[in-house]
């Protein structure tokens, strides 16, 4: 039976044994293979029909299995030719379509871009075997060419030709479509061609490098390490995954080529419960996925594919076929952005650094139609009228433009480093240079050594390449001044040499852009000042969740309010942020989810403590926090302190982060956490300014209503103790709690005494935790924490002469007990504190003091403050008493120790 374990780390490893009619018992290589053969097993045992079916369904699914991973080994190009074969496979009406989708990557253009460790997959595919080889692909094809031969006898022979893989894939098509698809084939035929086609089956998966591979889903945690779920060949290649966390790969299945490598359509789960493929039926963003192991069909998410291949035009900002003169210069850069208004401080601050002698390479980060590229245009038109540079050359990665209407998909113009060498050798030389010689020369050019020069490189929407980091080392590596390297870009996943942040415009430039846009819509009547006003605090000051906004007034004819007509901008809440959600680690997601959620100012350490409470999963949330800072995606705001830190997160952004909850496999545990949340109540900007405090005081209110109503508020003590760590004033929060609400007095002690540890000033909280301390009986307590008072120096002579008449009662009742250096080292203390301040003393002070004089053998300072007393205070019942048994100690023929009295 198949089975699945789970090792020391928690990761999934597939304990499973295949069984294979014509060799035996076999070691465990790929999951889904595994059970299959266990079904077609079931399936020998039910009848003849039954085996050979079930066998042409483990045919299929061994067809897709190996073209959905060689598919994964197909690096994206700027053509986008892994994307349209995807594309095919999704809307395919039959495993025929696989065929030629396979054909289409051994020998079409696309095989080109097949990574290293793929290859041997093509060449076991495509390579042809002459009948004088006896290999396994030859024999593979020829028996399944004796199953088909006793369906229909008059298929060809092909033992006399040079046969390979792809002929299999084609005979095993025509098999399937004569016998499942529209056949009426006898039952004694399926028994006689069911031998030689499982045996040619299982010789394409036993020698198919595809299924001997690593594979594995990869499902990240939100500690940022993974779990891997092995299902095929060694799992060690991913093993570093569950020791690291700093590596970005969506949730799903994997094969490791050189490198763990998405199959997008491949599917199950982080307990391998299941396996699903492709099985067509592609309509409206959606599609039909189909377990040849256990029949079930699931629709499944497909919006990412809806666009034809070939229905992608180029951008707005897309870099001119050649170089022309602009000013001084010679460049391929787009003209000016139309309706663009001036951001004077950013554009002085990037010309400067663009013309200085000291960052060579500059980054423009911001969210995404926040004006990046108009901005770093604009700048580098006016840079084209000096003579800084030889040439600004603009390379385009963009694959959506941010249009008034909507966003629309565009073809990018550069992906990789071969393109840019490529587009950019293209521009310098007439004739075409190869591969190598055009990264040879971008190399020299970004380095100084080419006579042409210096240029100015530019990289727009840098984040949508196919691999950022490498490129950006790849630049980082090469450039020297005087040349120059800009970058515009939504992620901060490197740090340039100087970055420069674009956030949203200031109130004037958004004041203009408003101005502008509404006499360009015709709605100049319709938007005042208050209207604009509004447009800019729920933007954020975003010019183009505001050009979308108005776009919406001028369709309507009249002012729509921002929050709703965001909600309906469905494509333009995805152009914005779906990337940069999608590139969020687990934590940074969880954190945005819950933030986008609450729609309102959330003390950070309040978060954090709802976050990191017991019953949640452990999550680094600072980094979480960095990491959505370096995205746009939330913003911070200082309250009454700089330790007063608030995070609220833009409306758009608020509006996408809700949208995505829905189908969040969060959503249970962030429902909690907003239950948490809102006890915090909803804080506005103006209200931050006040701090946290008050953010404490409403969780505590909260707290105690439903601690009064008899229900479970351990959640909400536990964030306002991790509260208390950052913010220590709530553990007299927790105190109050603990001991009026819940009747716990230990745990309210503790809370004071946790509080005092970094207060020992507070001479209230002292005086609440020796009132705790006397009613709960704990005497040396309560001494110990009175003492502590006192030797502060901030309490009055009253509280002094209190602590010490306490002190002389509880060793009259016998309630303490000290031994001799711990009494004396009390009497002494306390003694000197009241003698030094003698001059404010009453006569009950005097007696108190008096008796403690008697406590440390000194019987003539005893009568010394006794007498003093009564000069006061002459009827003073103490002082009398305590000097009649001064009078008849000094007669007693006792050993003259000293015995205590009543104190008062």
């Amino acid at each position: 039976m198949n089975s699945n374990t789970c090792d020391r780390d928690g990761d999934t490893r597939v304990a499973a044994q295949r069984v294979s009619p014509t060799r035996g018992v076999l070691p465990v290589s790929f999951a889904p293979v595994d059970r299959m053969r266990q079904r077609i097993e079931r399936a020998r045992e039910e009848s003849d029909a039954a085996y050979f079916f079930e066998l042409l369904y483990f045919g299929e699914m061994v067809i897709k299995i190996l073209v959905v991973e060689i598919l994964a080994g197909i690096q994206e190009d700027r053509e986008g030719h892994r994307y349209a074969l995807e594309r095919r496979l999704l809307t395919a009406d039959s495993i025929g379509s696989w065929a030629e989708v396979l054909d289409d990557i051994l020998t079409g253009p696309v095989s080109q871009q097949l990574v290293p460790e793929a290859r041997n997959s093509q060449s076991s595919i495509a390579a042809a075997k002459s009948p004088i080889e006896e290999t396994w692909q030859r024999q593979a094809v020829l028996l399944l060419q004796k199953a088909c031969a006793k369906i229909d006898a008059g298929r060809e022979d092909l033992s006399r030709q040079k046969v390979s893989l792809r002929q299999w894939v084609r005979n095993f098509v025509w098999l399937r479509n004569r016998t499942r698809g529209h056949g009426a084939t006898k039952p004694l035929t399926f028994s006689a061609a069911s031998a030689d086609l499982n045996e040619s089956v299982n010789l394409v998966v036993d020698n198919l490098p595809a299924f001997s591979r690593s594979w594995a889903y990869l499902h990240r945690s939100l500690s940022g390490k993974y779990r891997v779920s092995s299902f095929g060949g060694s799992r060690d290649p991913f093993v570093y995954l569950t020791r690291e966390n700093d590596h970005s790969f969506p949730d799903g299945c994997y094969v490791f080529l050189g490198e763990p490598r998405r199959v997008p359509l491949l599917f199950s789960d982080a307990e391998l419960n299941d396996f699903f493929l492709p099985n067509g039926n592609f309509n409206k963003g959606s599609f039909e996925s189909l377990s040849y192991i256990s029949d079930e069909i699931q629709t499944r998410e497909g919006s990412t594919w809806l666009l034809p291949a070939d229905a992608r035009p180029t951008s707005e900002t897309a870099a001119a076929p050649g170089l022309d003169v602009i000013g001084n210069v010679f460049t391929n850069m787009p003209p000016r952005r139309p309706g663009y208004v001036s951001r004077g401080r950013l554009q002085d601050d990037l010309k400067k650094i663009l013309l200085d002698a000291r960052h060579p390479i500059v980054t423009l980060q911001g969210r995404g139609g926040v004006g990046k590229t108009s901005l770093a245009l604009e700048v580098l038109h006016q840079l084209a009228d000096d003579q800084e540079f030889f040439a600004i050359v603009w390379f385009s990665a963009r694959d959506i433009d941010l249009l008034p209407e909507g966003p629309r998909v565009v073809r990018a113009d550069v992906l990789s480093v071969d393109d840019v060498a490529r587009d950019f050798s293209a521009l310098m030389h007439r004739e075409p240079l190869s591969p190598r010689e055009a990264t040879r020369y971008l190399t020299d050019c970004l380095s100084g050594e080419s006579k042409d020069g210096p240029f100015l490189f530019v990289f727009d929407n840098f984040e949508t390449v196919r691999d950022p980091l490498e490129l950006y080392i790849s630049i980082d590596n090469c450039i020297r001044l005087p040349n120059k390297v800009l970058i515009t870009t939504r992620t901060r996943d490197f740090k340039a040499d100087y970055p420069i942040e674009v956030r949203g415009m200031t109130p004037g430039e958004f004041a203009r852009l408003v101005h502008d846009t509404a006499i360009q819509l015709g709605i100049a009547h319709l938007v005042d000042d208050r209207y604009r006003d509004m447009l800019y605090e729920e933007s954020d000051g975003h010019p183009y969740v505001a050009k979308v906004l108005l776009g919406e007034v001028a369709r309507e004819q009249r002012l729509v309010t921002p929050k709703r007509a965001i909600a309906t901008k469905e494509a333009m809440l995805d152009a914005l942020f779906d990337r940069s959600y999608e590139a969020l680690s687990p934590a940074a997601k969880r954190v945005f989810l819950t933030l986008s959620s609450w729609r309102s100012s959330v003390p950070k350490i309040g978060l954090e403590a709802v976050l990191l409470r017991p019953a949640n999963e452990r999550l680094d949330f600072d980094s979480a926090v960095l990491e959505l800072q370096q995205m746009s995606l939330v913003e911070m705001i200082e309250g009454a302190s700089r330790d007063d830190v608030f995070l609220t997160v833009p409306l758009a952004a608020a509006v996408f982060g809700r949208k995505k909850l829905v189908t969040s496999p969060l959503k249970i545990a962030i429902d909690v956490d907003l239950a948490l949340l809102r006890g915090f109540g909803v804080t506005t900007t103006a209200e931050a300014s006040r701090g946290v405090a008050p953010r404490i005081d409403g969780i505590a209110r909260v707290t105690a209503v439903r601690a009064e109503q008899g229900l479970d508020v351990s959640q909400e003590l536990g964030v306002i103790r991790y509260m208390a760590t950052a913010y220590p004033q709530a553990w007299l929060v927790l105190a109050e709690l603990q001991h009026n609400q819940l009747n716990n007095t230990a745990d309210a002690i503790e809370s004071l005494k946790k509080y005092l540890e970094g207060r020992e000033g507070d001479v209230l909280a002292w005086k609440r935790l020796i009132q705790l301390y006397r009613n709960v009986g704990d005497p040396i307590a309560e001494l110990t924490a009175r003492l502590q008072l006192v030797e502060l120096g901030q309490v009055d002579f009253k509280e002094l002469s209190s602590t010490a008449n306490r002190f002389n009662k509880l060793l009259a009742s016998g309630e303490i007990v000290l031994d001799g250096d711990e009494k004396r080292l009390t009497v002494r203390k306390l003694r000197r504190l009241l003698e030094e301040n003698a001059d404010q003393a009453n006569a009950n002070d005097l007696s108190r003091l008096a008796w403690l004089c008697l406590h440390d053998r000194d019987s003539a300072s005893a009568r010394r403050w006794a007498n003093e007393g009564l000069q006061l205070d002459p009827e003073n019942q103490h002082c009398l008493s305590l000097k009649r048994r001064l009078d008849h100690e000094s007669r007693s023929t006792s050993n003259g120790s000293v015995t205590t009295g009543p104190a008062h």
